[in-house]
């Protein structure tokens, strides 16, 4: 025989034979695959995917591979930008992927690497599934309940983690451990525990439920070695994790600010292990009950949501609960941030596969063929809870599309990504550059790229630094009005520094690079720039002396210059202007009600007034005002002008009067 035939032969031995269903559910994880990883690339084209949880890993491999650093962030925090991940978070596993990344250094290659890995995850489990389960269509609805299960579909949106690693190593750990061959289930074990400290919490847990069920089934004495061997390893995990934790980083535990809200008086410090929290549970047991008690309906329902799709039978399983005990406890007592207990960005990573491996377990443990002795019953029994699976699929669907709905992530790319991918590339190479959250990804290749994503971590760096000065500074504040206002932190950090320190080099289409010392005229992106027409809402200013009334702001008149409302502190190039303010304005005598004005500054000074009486119900009125150097907090305001009346604003448009050219000046390099 040769060797292409011993080849093929072996091949044959390991494929599924024709007609299989395993073919319909590799059919099912290639879709997934490719669809995810498409859908995921055009996010990160559309600026959807942020700095903290993927521009951060594409700049600790770039970092790590050209020497400049090790696993570094470029994520401003209370130890800087040039922090190791490590220094929050430890994970060897990670490591794994530094070589499919240097032989592919692209953003695109982690999100390849995570859509495999969370498809591999589907026949894993489907293999798991198919030797405790004693039929194949009960096996697979509950693989596709999995595989459609609209919180895997949210942690698989949710940029790059090193806990896609999670769901394969748990279903392998798991499936090993049941075939009886310990060394392998070690092994995955192992590998799960180095994947992220956190792990280790679930983990413990896990091997209680194992050790439970060994029990029960008669086989602890046989398998002590087993749990042994796992105990002993968790703790060495944990140790080495701590260890190297600690190399990096001079504080450690959970900031005060993301632990509930009833523990925060007893904590000391900016910082608290969870070791310090439970003993102030227990010293204090009523805290448990006050901690559950917030938001206790919706940490309730989404426990509801997590257990549907299984049907709840994983809640009665000992191996799921010794696992996801552990991490409830956490997420609703100690936890203050609902996306624990939502189970949002990546923790369905660290649920699902426990939630699963219980739902095989009880599935199992009924064993239809064994527990019904008719076979019409056994028939209509598997009948019934098929039905109840694929009902269990519809809904994963409809809740899947409804929860893309709801967070209208809907990839486009247009003149105005054009136009930022524009402002990215004006910016030199090697130039120390700061920007916002959304941005960061596209500019995580670079090594002096840094970022902030949020202002209280900005202001937590700052206690013990001075205020960054990097060379450029890149918002996008349209962006920040279509999504979270991810540019706010540096606008409100940086608000003095603009327009001085920091001079306008380039604008167009409200994106915004700043260059430290420059002081010449900005330019255009792509040619002249004017500032497009742009209306703010009532809900857009701060309401002083006004009410929101049927969406309207309506204030009353009375003693001259108390303000009626105030803000947004929007940003302006320089320019001519136009602020079109959409009220209804009435008065009781001939003294004016108002006076419309546009003010500009770090302390807002007016610059254009523009006093109302009695209008004609509602029209417009327009404030013309001049703007000789870009403006970084700019209002649209009213103040009483002393006359009795009524005011109510509709909304406020600021348009340019004119086009301004592409008049960069030859003293303009700072």
């Amino acid at each position: 025989m040769s060797t292409a035939d011993r080849l093929g032969e072996t091949a044959r031995a390991y494929l599924p034979e024709r007609g299989d269903p395993t073919w319909y559910v590799l059919g099912l994880a290639l879709a997934l695959f490719i669809g995810f990883s498409i859908y995921l690339s055009l996010l990160y084209r559309s600026f959807w995917l942020t700095g903290a949880d993927f521009g951060s890993y594409v700049h600790m491999f770039e970092t790590t591979l050209d020497g400049s650093g090790f696993l570094e962030q470029g994520k401003f925090t209370v130890r800087g930008p040039e922090s190791s991940y490590w220094g929050g978070h430890f994970t060897a596993t990670l490591l794994a992927f530094l070589p499919i990344y240097a032989l592919f250094p692209s953003p695109y290659t982690l999100l390849v690497i995570k859509s495999a890995l969370l498809a591999a995850s589907v026949p894993m489990l489907w293999v798991l599934a198919r030797e405790h389960l004693d039929s194949d269509r009960i096996a697979g609805l509950l693989t596709a309940s999995y595989a459609l299960n609209p919180f895997l579909w949210s942690a698989w949106l949710f940029d790059f983690q090193e806990q896609i690693l999670l769901p394969l190593l748990l279903f392998a750990a798991y499936y090993t451990y049941a075939q009886r061959r310990y060394v392998a289930f070690l092994a995955f074990l192992t590998l799960s525990l180095f994947t992220n400290e956190f792990v280790t919490l679930l983990a413990g847990g896990f091997l209680v439920g194992l050790a439970v069920a060994s029990y029960r089934g008669g086989r602890l004495r046989a398998e002590a070695w087993v749990f042994g061997v796992a105990i002993g390893i968790l703790v060495v995990a944990r140790t080495i994790a701590n260890w190297a934790i600690g190399q990096y980083s001079d504080t450690s535990g959970l900031p005060t600010d993301v632990i509930a809200a009833p523990l925060q008086a007893y904590v000391e410090g900016s910082r608290v292990g969870l070791g310090r929290l439970i003993e102030i549970v227990l010293a204090n047991p009523t805290l448990i009950i006050d901690s559950i008690a917030v938001d206790v309906l919706d940490k309730a329902t989404f426990l509801v949501l997590l257990l549907i799709p299984v049907l709840f039978v994983a809640a009665v399983d000992e191996v799921s609960l010794g696992a996801l005990v552990p991490f409830f406890g956490f997420a609703w007592v100690f936890a203050g941030r609902d996306v624990y207990y939502t189970f949002g960005a990546h923790y369905p990573l660290y649920l699902l596969p426990f939630v699963y491996i219980g739902a095989v377990r009880v599935l199992a443990w009924l064993d239809l063929d064994a527990t019904i002795e008719r076979e019409d019953v056994r028939a209509s029994a598997r009948t019934v809870l098929s039905g109840l699976l694929v009902l269990v699929l519809v809904a994963n669907l409809v809740v899947g599309v409804g929860m893309a709905a709801q967070k209208n992530a809907v990839p486009t790319t247009n003149d105005h990504t054009e136009t930022l991918h524009e402002g990215i590339e004006a910016i030199p190479a090697n130039a120390s550059v700061l920007t916002q959250n959304d941005v960061f990804p596209h500019v995580a290749d670079r090594e002096n790229a840094t970022f902030t994503a949020n202002r209280t971590l900005f202001y937590r760096y700052q206690r013990a630094n001075e205020r960054p000065q990097p060379e450029y500074i890149l918002l996008d504040t349209q962006l920040e009005t279509q999504r979270i206002e991810w540019a706010q932190p540096i606008r409100q950090i940086y608000l003095d520094q603009f327009g001085t320190t920091y001079g306008l080099q380039y604008y167009e289409d409200e994106v915004w690079v700043f260059r430290r010392g420059y002081n010449g005229s900005p330019s255009g992106l792509s040619g002249s720039y004017a500032v497009e027409p742009r209306t703010y809402e009532p809900n857009d200013f701060i309401p002083n002396d006004a009410l929101t009334i049927d969406g309207k702001l309506v204030g009353s008149g009375g003693a001259e210059g108390i303000y009626y409302w105030y803000g947004p502190g929007t940003m302006l190039p320089p320019g001519e202007y136009t602020a079109t303010f959409r009220v209804n304005a009435t008065s009781e005598s001939s003294q004016p009600v108002a006076n419309l004005e546009v003010a500009a500054g770090v302390t807002p000074r007016q610059v254009a007034n523009e006093t109302v009486t009695n209008t004609d119900g509602t029209e417009n009125v327009t404030v013309e005002f001049s703007l000789d150097r870009m403006e970084s907090n700019v209002e649209f305001r009213a103040v009483r002008a002393g006359g009795e009346g009524r005011l109510a604003l509709e909304n406020v448009t600021v348009a340019s009067r004119e086009t301004v050219g592409n008049t960069n000046t030859a003293n303009g390099s700072g």
